[in-house]
Protein backbone atom coordinates (compact mmCIF):
# COMPACT_ATOMS: atom_id res chain seq x y z
CA UNK A 1 0.00 0.00 0.00
CA UNK A 2 1.51 3.31 -1.09
CA UNK A 3 2.07 6.12 1.38
CA UNK A 4 -0.43 8.99 1.34
CA UNK A 5 1.60 12.10 0.52
CA UNK A 6 0.65 15.62 1.58
CA UNK A 7 2.32 17.64 -1.17
CA UNK A 8 1.50 20.91 0.61
CA UNK A 9 4.22 20.06 3.13
CA UNK A 10 6.82 20.42 0.38
CA UNK A 11 6.15 24.17 0.35
CA UNK A 12 6.90 24.77 4.03
CA UNK A 13 9.74 27.23 4.83
CA UNK A 14 13.17 25.91 5.81
CA UNK A 15 15.19 26.77 8.93
CA UNK A 16 18.06 29.27 8.44
CA UNK A 17 20.69 26.52 8.57
CA UNK A 18 19.20 25.03 5.37
CA UNK A 19 19.55 28.31 3.47
CA UNK A 20 22.64 29.34 1.52
CA UNK A 21 23.34 32.88 0.33
CA UNK A 22 25.03 34.03 -2.86
CA UNK A 23 26.15 37.47 -3.96
CA UNK A 24 24.05 38.95 -6.72
CA UNK A 25 26.29 41.99 -7.10
CA UNK A 26 28.67 44.09 -5.03
CA UNK A 27 30.60 47.32 -5.15
CA UNK A 28 32.55 49.95 -3.23
CA UNK A 29 30.97 53.11 -1.82
CA UNK A 30 32.46 56.62 -2.00
CA UNK A 31 34.33 56.02 1.27
CA UNK A 32 36.04 52.93 -0.10
CA UNK A 33 33.90 50.48 1.86
CA UNK A 34 32.51 47.35 0.16
CA UNK A 35 28.85 46.38 -0.01
CA UNK A 36 27.08 43.30 -1.32
CA UNK A 37 23.55 42.39 -2.38
CA UNK A 38 22.75 38.74 -1.70
CA UNK A 39 20.04 36.21 -2.57
CA UNK A 40 18.81 33.18 -0.59
CA UNK A 41 18.65 29.60 -1.90
CA UNK A 42 17.71 26.26 -0.35
CA UNK A 43 20.62 23.82 -0.14
CA UNK A 44 20.46 20.65 -2.22
CA UNK A 45 20.83 18.56 0.92
CA UNK A 46 17.77 20.22 2.46
CA UNK A 47 15.74 19.53 -0.70
CA UNK A 48 16.60 15.84 -0.57
CA UNK A 49 15.76 15.67 3.14
CA UNK A 50 12.41 17.37 2.52
CA UNK A 51 11.54 14.85 -0.20
CA UNK A 52 12.57 11.97 2.09
CA UNK A 53 10.43 13.28 4.95
CA UNK A 54 7.31 14.17 2.97
CA UNK A 55 7.30 11.47 0.27
CA UNK A 56 9.37 8.64 1.73
CA UNK A 57 12.65 7.32 0.39
CA UNK A 58 10.94 4.97 -2.06
CA UNK A 59 8.47 7.51 -3.46
CA UNK A 60 10.72 10.03 -5.17
CA UNK A 61 13.66 10.00 -7.58
CA UNK A 62 15.61 12.38 -9.76
CA UNK A 63 17.28 12.14 -13.15
CA UNK A 64 19.48 14.38 -15.27
CA UNK A 65 19.76 14.79 -19.04
CA UNK A 66 21.78 17.20 -21.20
CA UNK A 67 20.11 20.55 -21.75
CA UNK A 68 20.44 23.28 -24.39
CA UNK A 69 23.75 25.11 -24.83
CA UNK A 70 25.70 22.68 -22.68
CA UNK A 71 23.40 23.00 -19.69
CA UNK A 72 21.59 20.28 -17.78
CA UNK A 73 17.94 19.39 -17.12
CA UNK A 74 16.75 17.77 -13.91
CA UNK A 75 13.51 15.87 -13.45
CA UNK A 76 12.13 15.19 -9.97
CA UNK A 77 9.56 12.39 -9.91
CA UNK A 78 7.12 11.66 -7.08
CA UNK A 79 4.98 8.53 -6.94
CA UNK A 80 1.38 9.65 -6.47
CA UNK A 81 -1.38 7.03 -6.23
CA UNK A 82 0.98 4.47 -7.74
CA UNK A 83 1.93 6.65 -10.73
CA UNK A 84 5.18 8.54 -11.23
CA UNK A 85 4.70 12.27 -11.87
CA UNK A 86 7.77 14.18 -13.08
CA UNK A 87 8.48 17.91 -13.19
CA UNK A 88 11.48 19.30 -15.06
CA UNK A 89 13.66 22.38 -15.03
CA UNK A 90 17.23 23.17 -16.01
CA UNK A 91 20.27 25.36 -15.53
CA UNK A 92 23.47 26.33 -17.28
CA UNK A 93 26.75 24.91 -16.05
CA UNK A 94 28.52 27.29 -13.66
CA UNK A 95 32.00 28.71 -14.23
CA UNK A 96 33.34 26.94 -11.14
CA UNK A 97 32.86 23.17 -10.84
CA UNK A 98 30.75 23.42 -13.98
CA UNK A 99 29.21 19.94 -13.97
CA UNK A 100 28.52 19.79 -10.23
CA UNK A 101 27.22 23.37 -10.21
CA UNK A 102 24.92 22.71 -13.15
CA UNK A 103 23.47 19.55 -11.58
CA UNK A 104 22.90 21.31 -8.26
CA UNK A 105 21.22 24.37 -9.77
CA UNK A 106 19.06 22.25 -12.08
CA UNK A 107 17.79 20.20 -9.14
CA UNK A 108 17.01 23.33 -7.14
CA UNK A 109 14.96 24.69 -10.02
CA UNK A 110 13.16 21.40 -10.52
CA UNK A 111 12.37 21.37 -6.79
CA UNK A 112 10.74 24.79 -7.14
CA UNK A 113 8.36 23.22 -9.70
CA UNK A 114 7.09 21.10 -6.79
CA UNK A 115 6.91 24.16 -4.54
CA UNK A 116 10.09 23.42 -2.58
CA UNK A 117 11.72 26.73 -1.68
CA UNK A 118 9.40 28.69 -3.98
CA UNK A 119 8.63 31.15 -1.18
CA UNK A 120 12.22 32.44 -1.43
CA UNK A 121 11.34 34.01 -4.78
CA UNK A 122 9.45 36.63 -2.75
CA UNK A 123 12.73 37.70 -1.15
CA UNK A 124 14.41 40.45 -3.12
CA UNK A 125 18.17 40.83 -3.06
CA UNK A 126 19.13 42.27 0.32
CA UNK A 127 22.25 43.98 1.59
CA UNK A 128 24.58 41.65 3.47
CA UNK A 129 26.15 42.59 6.79
CA UNK A 130 29.79 43.49 6.15
CA UNK A 131 31.85 42.07 8.99
CA UNK A 132 35.61 41.45 9.14
CA UNK A 133 34.83 38.16 10.89
CA UNK A 134 31.98 37.24 8.54
CA UNK A 135 31.28 33.70 7.41
CA UNK A 136 31.40 34.52 3.67
CA UNK A 137 34.17 36.00 1.52
CA UNK A 138 33.78 38.56 -1.23
CA UNK A 139 35.87 40.73 -3.55
CA UNK A 140 34.68 44.07 -4.91
CA UNK A 141 35.98 46.64 -7.38
CA UNK A 142 35.45 50.39 -7.62
CA UNK A 143 34.44 50.30 -11.30
CA UNK A 144 33.50 47.94 -14.11
CA UNK A 145 36.83 48.62 -15.82
CA UNK A 146 38.71 47.66 -12.65
CA UNK A 147 36.60 44.52 -12.38
CA UNK A 148 37.35 43.47 -15.95
CA UNK A 149 41.07 44.08 -15.48
CA UNK A 150 41.08 42.69 -11.93
CA UNK A 151 42.65 45.94 -10.69
CA UNK A 152 42.60 47.18 -7.08
CA UNK A 153 40.45 44.42 -5.61
CA UNK A 154 38.94 44.97 -2.16
CA UNK A 155 38.58 41.72 -0.23
CA UNK A 156 35.93 41.58 2.47
CA UNK A 157 33.82 39.26 4.59
CA UNK A 158 30.09 39.32 5.13
CA UNK A 159 27.27 37.68 7.05
CA UNK A 160 23.83 36.92 5.59
CA UNK A 161 20.90 39.20 6.45
CA UNK A 162 18.15 38.11 8.81
CA UNK A 163 15.26 36.18 7.27
CA UNK A 164 11.80 37.72 7.80
CA UNK A 165 9.39 35.77 10.00
CA UNK A 166 7.21 34.71 7.06
CA UNK A 167 10.25 32.92 5.56
CA UNK A 168 10.82 30.78 8.68
CA UNK A 169 9.16 27.58 9.95
CA UNK A 170 6.58 28.09 12.70
CA UNK A 171 8.99 26.62 15.25
CA UNK A 172 11.85 28.85 14.08
CA UNK A 173 10.28 32.32 14.19
CA UNK A 174 13.01 34.75 15.16
CA UNK A 175 12.11 36.85 18.18
CA UNK A 176 13.02 40.52 18.05
CA UNK A 177 14.97 39.86 21.24
CA UNK A 178 17.08 37.16 19.56
CA UNK A 179 20.14 37.70 17.36
CA UNK A 180 19.80 36.78 13.66
CA UNK A 181 20.24 33.04 13.13
CA UNK A 182 22.01 33.60 9.81
CA UNK A 183 24.88 35.83 10.82
CA UNK A 184 26.32 38.36 13.20
CA UNK A 185 26.33 42.12 13.23
CA UNK A 186 24.48 44.71 15.26
CA UNK A 187 20.81 45.35 14.78
CA UNK A 188 19.63 48.89 14.00
CA UNK A 189 16.80 50.36 15.99
CA UNK A 190 14.60 53.39 15.49
CA UNK A 191 14.33 56.13 18.12
CA UNK A 192 11.35 54.32 19.60
CA UNK A 193 13.54 51.27 20.14
CA UNK A 194 11.88 49.22 17.40
CA UNK A 195 14.18 46.97 15.38
CA UNK A 196 14.63 48.11 11.77
CA UNK A 197 15.92 46.42 8.62
CA UNK A 198 17.92 47.60 5.59
CA UNK A 199 16.08 48.45 2.40
CA UNK A 200 15.95 45.82 -0.32
CA UNK A 201 17.58 46.03 -3.74
CA UNK A 202 14.14 46.66 -5.26
CA UNK A 203 13.54 49.61 -2.95
CA UNK A 204 16.95 51.08 -3.79
CA UNK A 205 16.21 50.69 -7.51
CA UNK A 206 12.93 52.55 -6.96
CA UNK A 207 14.73 55.38 -5.18
CA UNK A 208 17.30 55.60 -7.99
CA UNK A 209 14.51 55.94 -10.57
CA UNK A 210 12.94 58.74 -8.53
CA UNK A 211 16.32 60.46 -8.18
CA UNK A 212 16.93 60.24 -11.92
CA UNK A 213 13.58 61.89 -12.64
CA UNK A 214 14.29 64.59 -10.05
CA UNK A 215 17.87 65.18 -11.16
CA UNK A 216 19.21 64.18 -7.74
CA UNK A 217 22.72 62.74 -7.49
CA UNK A 218 22.65 59.46 -5.49
CA UNK A 219 25.81 60.58 -3.67
CA UNK A 220 24.02 63.75 -2.52
CA UNK A 221 21.06 61.64 -1.44
CA UNK A 222 23.25 59.40 0.71
CA UNK A 223 24.99 62.47 2.15
CA UNK A 224 21.62 64.00 3.07
CA UNK A 225 20.73 60.93 5.14
CA UNK A 226 24.24 60.72 6.63
CA UNK A 227 25.03 57.28 5.25
CA UNK A 228 27.86 56.18 2.98
CA UNK A 229 26.17 53.34 1.10
CA UNK A 230 22.64 52.10 0.26
CA UNK A 231 23.02 49.19 2.68
CA UNK A 232 22.78 51.71 5.56
CA UNK A 233 19.36 53.01 4.49
CA UNK A 234 16.49 51.68 6.62
CA UNK A 235 13.23 50.18 5.46
CA UNK A 236 11.06 52.07 7.97
CA UNK A 237 12.31 55.39 6.52
CA UNK A 238 11.34 54.62 2.89
CA UNK A 239 8.33 57.03 2.95
CA UNK A 240 10.63 59.86 4.09
CA UNK A 241 13.23 59.01 1.45
CA UNK A 242 10.60 59.07 -1.28
CA UNK A 243 9.03 62.30 0.00
CA UNK A 244 12.39 64.08 0.09
CA UNK A 245 13.21 63.13 -3.51
CA UNK A 246 9.72 64.05 -4.73
CA UNK A 247 10.04 67.48 -3.11
CA UNK A 248 13.20 68.01 -5.15
CA UNK A 249 11.18 67.30 -8.29
CA UNK A 250 8.67 69.98 -7.37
Amino acid sequence: MSKEINLCLLKEPFPPEDIEWREQRNGIDRNGRPWALVLAYVTNRAIQNRLDEVCGLENWKNQFIPGPNGGVLCGISIRINGEWVTKWDGADNTDIESVKGGLSDAMKRAAVQWGIGRYLYKLEATFAQIDENGSHRGVAYASDSDRKARLNPVFFRWNPPQLPDWALPQTKKQSKDEPPKTGGGKKSRSKSGEETHPITAGEWDKLQRLMKDAGVNPVDFLKKWKVSSPRELRKHLMPKYEQWVQEKTA
